[in-house]
């Protein structure tokens, strides 16, 4: 009983540094996507495709039933539970893949393009082929076996950039952006059957055991998703289609590298979560451990890549992308500092705390909704940056500190506390560009662009490492923090070395 927590934390760190490659390697993928499809195509080719995929991720978000998370949360499942949620998966999948098709019909009326009538009856096929997974897959995850979730996410990213890079090679048409869409769906479906062999089974009989845990899982999506996407389709008709796409890849540039840092780590969270509940002091210790680490990562990201922005669109995207720097301006640093609050999710599904996070949804909805209008309408699209500075960072975080406090009992004082060491490196990092910054000259070329980014990644990069080691040693080396991990990881990898010497010797 006493190594149960010891292995519980190994295989934790184990699996996080396995997803943590694995979505490396996810992001890499989808930014070179982006990077050789912006050579090729043109904004408005992006923000066409952008508002089908806004309906389907709306759809998919607000008809998603957690039922792999049902799946995780209870421990005694039978065979009844899993042929169960391949039947619900399998129902929602051609469901959701019917309104796709019926909705593209609608948005092209609205907004008198008949091209999206192709475009959702193309996307219509990953519902469709999504919800006919092994539901076995699941068991991966709740064993936190996640070196063959990477390794089959790694394959869904491949198949989806050597299929949109090519079909954008041949027809330098917004087409490539949705046949990687369904080219990834594709292969990650075939993947879970290698991987988890099932033979399906149609039955109802679990389904009441397994929504009961995720009816408010699904509520929350539901309030969340149209919270913070609402405002892509009042973009898409007040900003114009090219303006859309333009901001559209601005927003995923930022979100692909800021929240790389806490999306996928909640899936590890929330299993190894849940093995602590029993243990309220190693629960909250846990929790806090996370948020300290996951910080540490983003919030470096997020200021960054804000302050690498001109550089980074300059070379890769190129200069048409104007737009699209302005956003990761705005953007990037609040998605770095909400990472603060990533644990949060996975903390309430240990705890089966969902209505607290459907509570959570309800309030940010409320605030969010009248903030985005309210810039979008009357101030464009820097007015619509603005809001979602407001309600992403002020309002979010608010809420957040309070939402944690009544699942924790942690105050927000204490919750900040932890992440400390983060915030005086990021204020060095960003004294050391701002003042590297004077002494640069205005980028005109892609070699001016490329130095000024390498100069401002090694030097930013180079000051918060140092800065964030120098604080951990005189603050007495915390073992709350990603220090003391990164530490443990050396050590065990020194030790490894030193065992295989000795045995050559």
């Amino acid at each position: 009983m006493t190594n149960a927590p010891k292995r519980i934390g190994a295989k934790t760190l184990q699996a996080s540094f396995w997803l943590m490659t694995g979505v490396f390697y996810g992001r890499l993928a989808n930014l070179a996507m982006t990077i050789i499809l912006a050579r090729i195509l043109v904004p408005a080719d992006f923000g066409l495709v952008a508002l089908g995929t806004t309906l389907l991720i709306i759809l998919t978000s607000v008809t998603d039933l957690s039922l792999a998370n049902a799946l995780i949360h209870h421990q005694d499942n039978k065979e009844a539970d899993f042929h169960t949620a391949f039947t619900l998966s399998a129902i929602r999948g051609f469901l959701l893949a019917i309104v796709m098709v019926i909705s593209g019909f609608v948005m092209a009326h609205l907004y008198n393009d008949p091209r999206l009538i192709g475009v959702c009856t193309g996307l219509a096929v990953r519902p469709l082929f999504s919800g006919l997974g092994s539901p076995y897959y699941v068991t991966f995850a709740k064993e936190l076996d996640f070196g063959t979730v990477a390794k089959n996410e790694a394959l869904n990213y491949t198949a989806q950039l050597v299929v949109a890079v090519g079909v954008a090679w041949f027809t330098e048409s917004y087409w490539a952006i949705v046949a990687g869409a369904v080219a990834a769906s594709t292969t990650g479906i075939v993947a879970t059957y290698i991987r988890a062999p099932y033979i399906p089974h149609f039955t109802l009989s679990s389904w009441r055991k397994l929504t009961n845990f995720s009816v408010w899982v699904t509520l929350n999506q539901f309030v969340t998703i149209i919270g913070n996407r609402f405002d892509n389709f009042l973009a898409g008709g007040l900003l114009g289609i090219s303006s859309f796409g333009a901001y559209n890849v601005g927003n995923n540039i930022a979100a692909m590298i800021t929240q790389s840092a806490f999306q996928p780590l909640e899936r590890v969270l929330f299993p190894s979560f849940a093995k602590l509940t029993g243990d309220k002091a190693r629960l909250n210790e846990a929790f806090q451990k996370s948020q300290a680490s996951l910080f540490a990562i983003g919030f470096p990201m997020g200021v960054g890549l804000a302050l690498v922005a001109e550089p980074f669109v300059y070379l890769t995207l190129g200069p048409k992308w104007s737009i699209a720097v302005t956003v990761i301006h705005f953007i990037a640093p609040v998605l770095g500092m909400q990472i603060v609050f990533g644990p949060s999710n996975a903390l309430a599904y240990a705890l089966g705390a969902t209505r607290t996070l459907f509570n959570r949804g309800i309030v940010l909805l409320i605030f969010r909704v009248p903030i985005v209008l309210t810039g979008l309408y009357f101030f464009g699209l820097v007015g619509l940056l603005v809001a979602r500075v407001i309600s992403g960072g002020v309002v979010v975080s608010i809420v957040n500190f309070y939402i944690v406090r009544s699942l924790t009992g942690l105050s927000p004082w204490r919750q900040l506390l932890v992440t400390w060491r983060s915030w005086v490196s990021g204020a060095a990092m960003v004294l050391a560009l701002l003042t590297l910054r004077d002494f640069s000259a205005p980028i005109a070329t892609n070699l001016g662009a490329g130095k000024m980014l390498v100069e401002t990644v090694l030097l930013g990069g180079g000051v918060y490492c140092c800065v964030h080691a120098l604080l951990w040693v005189m603050s007495g080396r915390s073992q709350v923090g990603i220090e003391s991990e990164l530490v443990k990881m050396a050590s065990g990898v020194l030790g490894r070395f030193k065992k295989l010497h000795r045995r050559s010797i």
